[in-house]
């Protein structure tokens, strides 16, 4: 009686988990699906720094956003921060991070607009 049991709970367990397994996947793939659909999609930096934040490490503003300006404020906070002058390893990485997050905004931003001006072309 009590191996039924056991056999019963773990039956009922494989089904619960098939179908959450089931369902999770179907919802990823559904994302994925529409992102692939809007053509350009927006990368994530590893760092995982909101693009304010690595706007503030970087004291960079909006109006200013530009790739050489991200490379002049990054090489700068990286040397001055770096551990031969006796500072510190986790400020130079939230200066890379940053900086990292910013490059991939403006690249997005630059397919977006490719996609938008490839889009009136086409009209």
């Amino acid at each position: 009686m009590a191996h039924r049991l056991l056999v019963n709970v773990i039956f009922t367990g494989a089904s619960v988990f098939g179908r959450a397994f089931t369902e999770a996947y179907k919802q990823a793939a559904k994302a994925s699906a529409s992102a692939a659909a809007t053509g350009a999609t927006k990368a994530k930096s590893t760092g995982g720094i909101p693009i304010e934040e690595a706007m503030k490490i970087l004291d960079i503003e909006k109006e200013e956003l530009s790739l050489e300006e991200i490379e002049k404020k990054y090489e700068y906070l990286f040397d001055v921060n770096s551990k031969e002058k006796g500072n510190s390893f986790f400020l130079q990485s939230k200066v890379y991070y940053a900086s990292d997050t910013l490059r991939k905004e403006l690249e997005y931003l630059q397919k977006m607009r490719e996609a938008k001006e490839g889009k009136e072309e086409a009209l």
